[in-house]
């Protein structure tokens, strides 16, 4: 059997095959390393994936792609929790989610890959390997064009008194926001990312009548298209590409950024897991 998993820094997609077809879907916590020590992913492997398996010996196979696991010592992390409970497994690989979402996106076309969810990133893919990536830096310093980044600008503006009245309030009464909660979740909750990212669903169901909302995200699209694929050698002459719920429910306004810059929006999905599983299953 192969266990595959698609892990953003909010939510992990699992699925298990076995003779090229699905037999478990189910979803966890995220398991970004930056924020999870092993003995924390463990605790997740235990708890909330082994009920999923009936025979944990019979998985012979791991391929977990995820946010965050970008060098041999974060990747490290990952391994070792998986080491520790599944014991028989031949193949453990721990991978980028840019190397998943390029799978799940492009196949094995060249295109540009961006991941628009919680977090941001993006690289161009030949169709075999990631050729070209820029940095990504996280939701302090980075994350351009991500739900952290939307959210953050919207408490920012919300904090300086510069969003509309009207919809301020909205706002305020709808989360009971106040500068306190706020600081709080920020600076000494765990995980502030997916906090400021919480606010998109109510920006997705505002945004239609609010241009200020409009904005918010045009303006983010736009500084992850300036700061990311305008950095690429032929990005003109590439699709763009997307991957993530935030690149996906906010669609319309990515392509509207897009064509500003002669840009050609590409597959938009909100979940790579469902193209990874194409990929391995051919390889059963």
């Amino acid at each position: 059997m192969k266990l595959i998993a698609d892990s953003g820094s909010t939510k992990t997609d699992w699925r298990l095959l076995s003779n090229g077809g699905v037999i478990a879907s189910f979803s966890t916590e995220g398991l970004n390393p930056y924020f999870k020590n092993t003995k924390e992913i463990l605790e997740v492997l235990e708890s909330e994936v082994l009920p999923y398996i009936e025979e944990v010996s019979k998985v012979s196979e791991i391929y977990f792609y995820g946010a965050g696991c970008s060098s041999e010592s974060k990747n490290r992390i990952v391994l070792n929790a998986f080491k520790n409970v599944f014991k028989k497994a031949k193949t453990i690989e721990i991978n980028h989610d840019l190397l998943g979402a390029a799978i799940a996106l492009c196949g094995d076309k060249k295109g540009i890959v961006t991941i628009l969810g919680t977090g941001s990133n993006s690289c161009v893919f030949d169709g075999y390997k990631i050729v070209e990536e820029q940095n990504s830096l996280g939701y302090i310093l980075g994350d351009e064009g991500a739900g952290s980044f939307i959210g953050k600008q919207l408490m920012i503006d919300y904090l300086y008194g510069k969003i509309p009245q009207k919809l301020s309030d909205n706002l305020e009464k709808e989360f009971s926001l106040t500068k306190e909660l706020i600081l709080d979740k920020v600076y000494k909750q765990k995980l502030p990312n997916r906090y400021l990212a919480g606010f998109m669903p109510w920006i997705g169901v505002n945004i239609e009548k609010e241009h200020y909302l409009q904005s918010l995200v045009k303006n983010a699209f736009e500084l992850f298209i300036g700061q990311h694929i305008l950095s690429y050698s032929n990005y003109r002459g590439l699709p763009l590409n997307s991957v993530g719920s935030v690149g996906f429910y906010f669609q319309k306004y990515l392509k509207e950024v897009a064509e500003k810059q002669e840009l050609t929006l590409g597959k938009v999905i909100q979940s790579p897991i469902d193209g990874m599983i194409e990929f391995y299953s051919k390889m059963i």
